[in-house]
């Protein structure tokens, strides 16, 4: 009985006297027993993504530290002048707020003890005197100066001039010693305009109580009050002024038609 070996027989060396061993079956083209994984690589590839998970754990624990720190220090980058700025804004503000606190107390002591009322009604009585031009004023505002030519200032430019010193907030009037009130006249006459019944003669000096920035600018516009009695051959001269005095009043006489209602009836 021949026995069969089943052991890989190793062929004639065909270069450099190495011996190679054929697999049983490689010939007839079968395949080999399953080769082992490579171990190596798959070690490799496990350490990589750990180290990618642990460099993403770091990175996130850095932005919420910074986050924080900035939201700590939000101050830190500005500039000493930034920060004084904003210092002297917030001392400026507290300022203003116990102001109106002690203001609002003062207020409560006086409504509280019924003298509120007295010192409401006295500061509606001096509205009420220097809207009605009975009391002498003063305060910042403008003197407007017109020498005025033949026929250059009439009555319609006088009444042009005081509308728009009222649309521009002017709180007291006087032309030439005359105190301008809601009722005045402007009327043309062979000497000149009477303001009030009163001769206005030329030089005309306007003194006018309130800003001094707005009323100039609402007077000198193109085409205003002022332009019109320059092109009518009028010489003009605007002063804005800190402080202006009118002394003028004027006599109320009492109503001669109207009468108070009772606001409840």
């Amino acid at each position: 009985m021949n026995a069969r070996h089943s052991s890989s027989t190793p062929e004639p060396a065909d270069d450099g006297g190495v011996e190679r061993t054929r697999t049983p079956g490689a010939e007839h083209g079968e395949a080999g027993p399953p080769q082992p994984a490579n171990r190596r690589g798959s070690g490799r590839s496990l350490r990589a993504q750990l180290l990618i998970a642990l460099m993403s754990v770091l990175l996130g624990i850095g932005i919420v530290a910074q986050v924080r720190q900035t939201q700590d220090d939000e101050f830190a980058a500005l500039r000493q002048d930034d920060l004084v700025r904003l210092m002297d804004e917030v001392t400026e503000r507290n300022e203003q707020l116990t102001e109106e606190r002690t203001q609002l107390r003062r207020d409560l002591a006086a409504l509280s003890s019924g003298s509120g009322d007295r010192q409401v009604a006295e500061d509606y009585a001096r509205l009420q005197a220097i809207l009605a031009g009975t009391v002498p004023v003063e305060g910042s505002g403008i003197v407007v100066t017109v020498e005025a030519g033949e026929n250059s200032v009439d009555a319609q430019r006088m009444v042009h001039m005081v509308e728009e010193m009222r649309n521009a907030g002017a709180e007291a009037i006087a032309v030439s010693g005359q105190r301008l009130t809601a009722s005045s006249a402007f009327v043309d006459t062979v000497d000149g305009v009477e303001v009030d019944g009163q001769l206005v003669s030329s030089p005309q000096e306007w003194r006018v109580i309130g800003s001094p920035e707005t009323l100039a600018v609402a007077l000198d516009i193109p085409g205003g009050a002022l332009a019109s009695m320059r092109t009518a051959g009028a010489t003009v001269e605007l002063v804005e002024r800190d402080l202006v005095q009118i002394t003028a009043v004027r006599d109320v006489s009492d109503p001669e038609y109207a009468t108070p209602t009772d606001p409840e009836e």
